[in-house]
């Protein structure tokens, strides 16, 4: 291997391909609630080897990319229209995905805690709200 040739991962590789397709690699991770604003130089360069769970769920949900593909390569990369639903695959991909990381989130018992947990339920329930207006829009 050439010293300067760079070795990423496969996941990497495929985040840096999503970000490709965005104005620039602020827009992707700041649509998909990212601070970290060098992860995508940081993948690329090799400095950061391997992802987070917490950050290729935000890029799922973010950017809307089949969670699958991301993790393995296999299917497409955005999915596919499902003929039983009026949402896509990603949007439902989205959801199901939010919803394991709210099963999944641990809130202190401490009033921080409480006061997150309180603040999600309520972007929870907005998200909700928005989605079945869309949906019923579809009807």
């Amino acid at each position: 291997m050439h010293s300067s040739t760079i070795k990423k991962n496969s996941i990497a590789e495929r985040i840096i391909l999503i970000s490709n397709r965005y104005g620039s690699a602020k827009e992707f991770l700041m649509k998909c609630g990212i601070n970290n604003y060098s992860l995508i130089t940081d993948l690329k360069y090799g400095r950061i080897k391997k992802p987070g769970s917490e950050v290729l769920a935000q890029v799922v949900l973010g950017s809307g990319c089949n969670g699958t593909w991301l993790l393995t390569g296999k299917g497409d990369m955005f999915g596919s229209v499902s003929e039983s639903s009026n949402l896509n695959f990603s949007e439902k991909e989205k959801i199901e995905n939010a919803l394991t990381l709210l099963l999944n989130f641990d809130f202190s018992e401490s009033q921080k805690g409480i006061s997150e947990a309180k603040e999600l339920e309520i972007k929870v329930a907005e998200a909700l709200v928005r989605l079945l207006k869309k949906h019923s829009k579809l009807d």
